[in-house]
Protein backbone atom coordinates (compact mmCIF):
# COMPACT_ATOMS: atom_id res chain seq x y z
CA UNK A 1 0.00 0.00 0.00
CA UNK A 2 2.84 2.18 0.52
CA UNK A 3 5.32 3.65 -2.16
CA UNK A 4 8.85 4.59 -2.02
CA UNK A 5 8.80 7.84 -2.06
CA UNK A 6 6.86 8.82 0.55
CA UNK A 7 3.43 8.44 2.54
CA UNK A 8 0.51 8.45 0.40
CA UNK A 9 -2.08 11.46 1.32
CA UNK A 10 -5.61 11.69 -0.23
CA UNK A 11 -9.14 12.87 0.40
CA UNK A 12 -12.50 11.11 0.72
CA UNK A 13 -16.24 12.30 1.55
CA UNK A 14 -18.38 11.16 3.53
CA UNK A 15 -21.88 12.53 4.29
CA UNK A 16 -20.25 15.73 3.74
CA UNK A 17 -17.65 15.25 6.22
CA UNK A 18 -14.09 15.60 4.29
CA UNK A 19 -11.51 13.25 5.63
CA UNK A 20 -7.76 14.08 4.87
CA UNK A 21 -6.10 10.72 4.94
CA UNK A 22 -2.42 9.95 5.31
CA UNK A 23 -0.43 6.49 5.22
CA UNK A 24 2.49 5.93 7.72
CA UNK A 25 4.54 3.21 8.31
CA UNK A 26 4.76 2.10 11.87
CA UNK A 27 7.44 -0.55 12.92
CA UNK A 28 6.59 -2.28 9.58
CA UNK A 29 2.72 -1.61 9.90
CA UNK A 30 0.50 0.32 7.96
CA UNK A 31 -1.30 3.08 9.31
CA UNK A 32 -4.05 5.84 8.50
CA UNK A 33 -4.30 9.25 9.98
CA UNK A 34 -7.78 10.42 9.25
CA UNK A 35 -8.07 14.30 9.86
CA UNK A 36 -11.79 15.26 10.05
CA UNK A 37 -13.20 18.53 8.46
CA UNK A 38 -16.18 18.57 11.18
CA UNK A 39 -13.71 19.41 14.52
CA UNK A 40 -13.78 15.65 15.57
CA UNK A 41 -10.26 14.78 17.05
CA UNK A 42 -8.21 12.63 14.37
CA UNK A 43 -8.36 9.48 14.11
CA UNK A 44 -5.62 6.83 13.32
CA UNK A 45 -6.57 3.12 12.20
CA UNK A 46 -5.05 0.24 10.80
CA UNK A 47 -5.96 -3.46 9.81
CA UNK A 48 -5.17 -6.02 11.90
CA UNK A 49 -5.64 -9.78 11.75
CA UNK A 50 -7.55 -11.95 14.24
CA UNK A 51 -8.84 -15.61 14.76
CA UNK A 52 -11.87 -13.68 13.23
CA UNK A 53 -10.57 -12.65 10.38
CA UNK A 54 -8.81 -9.19 9.28
CA UNK A 55 -10.29 -6.08 10.71
CA UNK A 56 -9.90 -2.02 11.26
CA UNK A 57 -9.02 -0.56 14.90
CA UNK A 58 -8.28 2.64 16.21
CA UNK A 59 -4.66 3.12 17.69
CA UNK A 60 -4.85 3.57 20.54
CA UNK A 61 -7.90 1.44 21.18
CA UNK A 62 -11.20 3.10 21.92
CA UNK A 63 -12.83 4.31 18.55
CA UNK A 64 -13.82 0.83 17.08
CA UNK A 65 -17.06 1.29 15.11
CA UNK A 66 -15.49 4.75 13.73
CA UNK A 67 -12.34 2.16 12.75
CA UNK A 68 -14.59 0.12 11.13
CA UNK A 69 -16.76 2.47 9.08
CA UNK A 70 -13.66 4.84 8.15
CA UNK A 71 -11.12 1.95 7.43
CA UNK A 72 -13.59 0.17 4.85
CA UNK A 73 -14.06 3.86 3.24
CA UNK A 74 -9.64 3.89 3.20
CA UNK A 75 -10.15 0.60 1.74
CA UNK A 76 -12.54 1.19 -0.89
CA UNK A 77 -10.25 4.28 -2.28
CA UNK A 78 -7.16 2.07 -2.06
CA UNK A 79 -8.28 -0.51 -3.94
CA UNK A 80 -9.81 2.18 -6.75
CA UNK A 81 -6.57 3.22 -7.31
Amino acid sequence: MGNLLGNEKFEVEVDGVKIIVTEHTVQDQQVYRLIFNDKRPPLVITRVSTWQGAMWTSVPQGRQPEAETFGQIVALYLDRR
